[in-house]
């Protein structure tokens, strides 16, 4: 059965119903808040509980934790998130009983087609840039919708749910991803790319097939009648594809990273988070500001007091006694430890950095990489990994893995298996002003959470 796609257009009287498998993430949460927000009676499950399928109950929708297909409602149309494979019980039995069935690119496409969407890309940075966006635009009363890959601490949430429009759509913010190629189904309007590098290297094959991908999603937004920034650590080759009134907003917009500004014309402006690759995001913003005429009065403050999402350098406590402060990022590529390390290193006497793989896929094919990135600090500083996690690879397609990853575990690495190992970092602070930041994508937060537990019964 095919997907209706005028289901969710606001044009029909009744609800359709609607099922979301895997809803516990990020990215197909907020979407299925953006469904709900049609109209449509919407049900959401996931294996594992999260806050995020918590959040989507709070708002009134009916979810479960685990797969029940019983509980999805006849004839409802079935979306299901990349990481739900053919065999997950509810898919396959909603292909198996004729029931519209679509993978989450398809939803993206059904719901961006009737907004007006800002679709912020790039291998890095695209969660902390979106949320800027966004804020900026709150901020300068355009009051948008958002959708973004982590939580924004003003709104408690990666959703925000806006009444305003631009060219007669409601306008909606969301961040774009590449990483399963999903970016290339948003409808989008103003295209945005903070950067292009080789990641996920099980879907993209080469840095070239990925840059080609992103041709694509900044023509995509030309085609539309819509327009195209791309931020100043882009190559020439995606400057020459903006339009005239775009390339000379680029031209115009510098970054100095002494004075850690971005200069627009004779105009420097501030900028707060720390970081260099912070300040790339930020001529990404100052570009879209100037498009929009959105003027200094709002951008200046945006751009010096924006703090940033949740989980990039994110402090989590500070132990004053103990001269440490517990930061959570988000970095799981060998250039986001690089830059993560980087702007944190300028601040802290020492780091204790706390470093975990993440996907089996990824330490593979980069393992000389992160060494690259974390060796520089095996003097002054103190090195931890943490377990490699898989996110859904298996063990039987990286056989190498196992034995990559144990000089990693070896001095100067001290590896740190469970919250037990914790003492075994006792040496490490207390003389000097540290910071002991946790760096991953999987279980990483949850170390850092247990650490701060750990050192607040020192």
């Amino acid at each position: 059965m095919a997907i209706d796609s005028n289901a969710f257009s606001g044009s029909r009287s009744n609800p359709e119903n609607v099922h979301i498998i895997g809803a516990g993430g990020v990215g197909m949460s907020g979407l299925a808040m953006l469904l709900a927000r049609t109209g449509a009676a919407v049900t959401a499950s996931d294996l594992n509980d999260s806050p995020y399928l918590r959040k989507l109950s709070e708002k009134g929708i009916a979810t479960w934790v685990g797969s029940s297909p019983e509980k999805i409602k006849p004839g409802s149309q079935v979306f299901y998130s990349t990481a739900v494979k053919p065999e997950d019980p509810e898919r396959a039995y909603a292909e198996a009983h004729g029931f519209a069935c679509a993978s989450r690119h398809a939803l993206l496409q059904l719901i961006t087609q009737n907004y007006f969407t800002i679709a912020v890309a790039g291998c890095h940075g695209k969660t902390t840039t979106s949320a800027w966006v966004a804020r900026l635009l709150e901020s300068a009363g355009f009051d948008p919708t958002a959708l973004i890959g982590g939580t924004v601490p003003e709104w408690s949430s990666n959703y925000r749910e806006g009444k305003g429009t631009y060219r007669g759509k409601p306008l909606l913010v969301i961040e774009a991803d590449e990483s399963d190629r999903s970016f290339l189904s948003i409808d989008t309007d103003v295209a945005l790319v903070t950067n292009i590098d080789l990641d996920h290297t099980d879907v993209h094959s080469s840095l070239e097939s990925l840059r080609a991908e992103f041709r694509e999603f900044l023509s995509g937004a030309l085609s539309r009648g819509g327009w195209a920034h791309v931020s100043k650590e882009c190559d020439a080759e995606f400057v020459s594809l903006l339009q005239e009134r775009e390339r000379n907003i680029f031209t115009q917009t510098q970054v100095d990273t002494a004075l850690r500004t971005v200069v627009y014309g004779q105009q420097a402006l501030q900028v707060g988070l720390a970081g260099v690759h912070n300040l790339m995001n930020a001529s990404l913003v100052v570009q879209l500001a100037r498009a929009l005429n959105i003027g200094d009065a709002v951008l200046a403050p945006m751009l010096r007091n924006f703090g940033g999402v949740n989980r990039r350098m994110q402090k989590l406590a500070e132990f004053a006694e103990l001269m440490l402060t517990v930061i959570d990022d988000y970095a799981h590529h060998p250039h986001e430890v690089q830059a993560t390390l980087a702007a944190l290193a300028s601040q802290y006497d020492k780091l204790l950095i706390f470093w975990e793989p993440h996907r089996l896929s990824r330490f593979t094919h980069f393992h000389r990489e992160f060494s690259d990135a974390l060796l520089p600090y095996a003097t002054g500083h103190s090195l931890f990994t943490l377990p490699l996690y898989a996110s859904g690879d298996k063990a039987g397609d990286y056989p190498e893995t196992e034995k990559l990853f144990i000089p990693f575990c070896n001095p100067p690495f001290v590896h740190i298996a469970k919250s037990e190992d914790f003492p075994l970092t006792r040496n490490a602070f207390g003389d000097r002003k540290a910071a002991a930041v946790f760096m991953g994508a999987g279980l990483s937060s949850e170390f850092a959470q247990q650490y701060v537990e750990w050192l607040g019964s020192l």
